[in-house]
Formats: C-alpha cells, sequence, structure tokens
C-alpha cells in the first residue's frame, strides 16, 4: 500500500508541478481516429476565495494512451470561445517540477498534474482567475506521439459551472487561524489522486490543513517537536453542520513533530484520531486528533457547533494541524473533494507562507460564502 493521502500527505510537503498560461497553442488541429478520448470527470465550478480570485479545480480523464503505444507531448487548457490556451505543460520556460522551500511561497496560478493507472490517464487542472475574467466555457486538448507522428485529440466544450455550493460554520472558534494547503496556490491536496477498482478521483481536492498564530505570530514558541508547543494543539473543535457520526478512529498516540513516525501508515489509518460526519451536502472529514479526546459516539447525531474534540498530532502528520474536508462518498480516500463555503470568516491577513513572517490587513475583511485562500489568516466563530 503506498503511503498517500491527507493526512497522509505531510502538510508541510510542497513538491508541485506548476504550469504557465500561453496565448496560442501553434498547433494544427488533425483528426484522430483511435478509440483514445478525452471526458470531464469532475466538473469545473466556480469556487469565490478571500483572495477575490476565483479558483475551478477539477478533472479530465482519457484511456490509457501509453498502452497503445503513445507518448504525452502535451495537456492543454482552452477558452473555448476564443481559442486562447489557458494552461499548458509544454512551456518547457515555465513548466518543470518544482519543490519549494518552506520558506518560499507557492504563486502560480494554474497547474495541471497527470495520474497514470493501468487503465486511464487522468490529469488534476488548477485554475485561478479574477472574478471578471471567468471563461464560460473551456475545452481540452491531448496531443500525442506515436511514430513521430503528432496526434491531437479535443474534448467537446465544457461549461464553467456556477452552483449553489454547500455553506459550512467554522470548525474552529477563535482568532488568527491559517488556512494551509487549499486551493489552487497549493496544489499539494488537490493534484493528489488515488485509483480504486478502475475508478480515479481527487479525494482532497479542497481540503484544508488548519493550523493557528499565537499572539507572537508564530506557529510554535519554543522547540517545535514539542506538540503543546504550536498553538493549534488542543484546539476544540466543532460541528460544521448537522449530521450523523458515521466513522471515528481512537486510540492513536500523537506523533512528535517532524521526527520519523514509528507506524506504518495508509489510506485506512492515515488520518489518526478522526470523525466523519455524513450530513445532507456529504462526508465531512476531521483528522489528527488528539487520542480520548473525542467526545463524540459512533452513530450519534451532532447539531452544527457542537464540540467535537481536539486538535492533534495522531497519524501520519508532520507537526499539529487539523485535516478537514467536505467528500462525496465513504470511505473519504476514494471519493470526490468538494467544493464549500465558509458561512463568516474575517480575514486578518496572511503568512504567505508555513514559515513566513504575518502580514496584518490594516483593517480586517469580512468575508461571507466564500473558501479560505493558502496562507489566509482567519478570525473564526
Amino acid at each position: 500500500m503506498k503511503k498517500h493521502v491527507s493526512c497522509l500527505i505531510p502538510f508541510f510537503l510542497v513538491i508541485l508541478i506548476s504550469l504557465s498560461c500561453s496565448k496560442k497553442s501553434g498547433l494544427d488541429i488533425t483528426t484522430d481516429l483511435t478509440s483514445i478520448d478525452l471526458k470531464v470527470t469532475f466538473a469545473p465550478i466556480e469556487v469565490k476565495s478571500t483572495s477575490g480570485k476565483v479558483v475551478l479545480i477539477y478533472s479530465v480523464e482519457s484511456l490509457n494512451f501509453e498502452k497503445e503505444g503513445y507518448k504525452l507531448k502535451d495537456f492543454q487548457v482552452l477558452n473555448a470561445q476564443n481559442g486562447n490556451v489557458l494552461c499548458s505543460i509544454s512551456d518547457t520556460a515555465k513548466n518543470m517540477l518544482m519543490i519549494h522551500k518552506p520558506s518560499v511561497s507557492t504563486t502560480m496560478d494554474l497547474y495541471a498534474y497527470p495520474m497514470r493507472t493501468p487503465a486511464s490517464y487522468r490529469f488534476s487542472v488548477g485554475l485561478e482567475f479574477d472574478r471578471t475574467k471567468v471563461p464560460q466555457m473551456i475545452k481540452h486538448r491531448l496531443v500525442l506521439m506515436k511514430d513521430v507522428k503528432e496526434r491531437i485529440i479535443e474534448t467537446a466544450q465544457t461549461p464553467v459551472l456556477i452552483k449553489q455550493l454547500p455553506v459550512l460554520s467554522s470548525p474552529f472558534k477563535g482568532n488568527e487561524f491559517v488556512a494551509t494547503n487549499t486551493t489552487a496556490l497549493n496544489p499539494i491536496h488537490s493534484s493528489f489522486q488515488t485509483s480504486y477498482k478502475g475508478i480515479s478521483s481527487v479525494p482532497e481536492r479542497f481540503c484544508v490543513d488548519w493550523l493557528k498564530l499565537g499572539a507572537d505570530g508564530k506557529l510554535f514558541h519554543g522547540d517545535l517537536k514539542i506538540n503543546e508547543n504550536w498553538y493549534v494543539y488542543g484546539q476544540n473543535l466543532y460541528a460544521a453542520s448537522d449530521g450523523e457520526v458515521i466513522f471515528m478512529q481512537e486510540g492513536m498516540p500523537d506523533q512528535i513533530p517532524f521526527e520519523v513516525k514509528d507506524e506504518d501508515f495508509n489510506l485506512y489509518n492515515g488520518t489518526g484520531n478522526c470523525v466523519v460526519l455524513y450530513t445532507v451536502n456529504g462526508y465531512l472529514v476531521y483528522g489528527h486528533m488528539i487520542k480520548n479526546s473525542i467526545l463524540v459516539t459512533l452513530g450519534q447525531m451532532v447539531t452544527k457547533g457542537q464540540m467535537l474534540g481536539k486538535v492533534g498530532n495522531s497519524g501520519n502528520s508532520s507537526a499539529p494541524h487539523l485535516h478537514f474536508g467536505l467528500h462525496s462518498e465513504f470511505p473519504y480516500y476514494v471519493s470526490e473533494g468538494l467544493p464549500y463555503y465558509i458561512d463568516s470568516m474575517e480575514k486578518t491577513g496572511s503568512t504567505g507562507s508555513l514559515v513566513g513572517d504575518y502580514a496584518k490587513l490594516p483593517v480586517p475583511e469580512q468575508h461571507i460564502n466564500e473558501l479560505m485562500e493558502n496562507f489566509g489568516v482567519y478570525n473564526l466563530k
């Protein structure tokens, strides 16, 4: 079993594939008569972020063309209305595997991340736009090579959906909580893909790793290898929606931050001590809680705002944090991650990176029904 997932991906890991914009593809479209095609498996949905941008994070899949002797030359996302290429992996000037040190802020606004399985080849796509510049229709182009010949396959036009998204309350109550590893600005969660019984998915598409700043504007004080020195450690967690407790995991010890883990983590236990709520909008996951801190029981009905337990560092976690996300199915680790909004947040600034200095806004911004931006700092209620 490969050690991937959430919760499973240590929250400070920042290995990214960065893609840039280009205006013209420079390619002539030719008809390809093979059985290979492209299909959108998770639709692009407009999601408003507290950054003032609109984020699209979705998936496109084809049959595994490599089994038929093809090699990938390019994958492109186009504005269907004017043909401009929004995102392309062939831009060798800017497209590369980027390993960002923790002190470096990720600032790209487009990416695509492919996954190969025996049956399929799937692309996770992320784009970010000014709110007035979101294309209404997009399409996708796959450029393949075989026998020194180029094959081009295109999807039909795909509408960018404007939907009423689920609105949740915050999993915390208090000031200066930091949202990390969220939205297209940092695709640690949204580029992770799984394949189960021939079906691939992106279970962590809109998941967030929550941390907290102290009065000193830092994430921890003193020795970072002591869990209690992290300001988020021991913070109370609350139900973000009415729901039923359909899954719990208890009894796992906290990890020592940034030490080698002594357990074999996998898809099933990587979230550590956790609670999963079944709600009208999907399955809410709270991961990495403190051992014996969970206050609810399996099958219990909970109400929005009810206390569930406390933030810890259990499971496959590098430091104390809450892994939080909404999912389409259960088990959540083979489901699709779903977009959602938080009903009310006061944005007070940003850290710019996991270890960046806290840049405080002159006046806090009130945000209603939006998604958190990466490294945004919020007062929550």
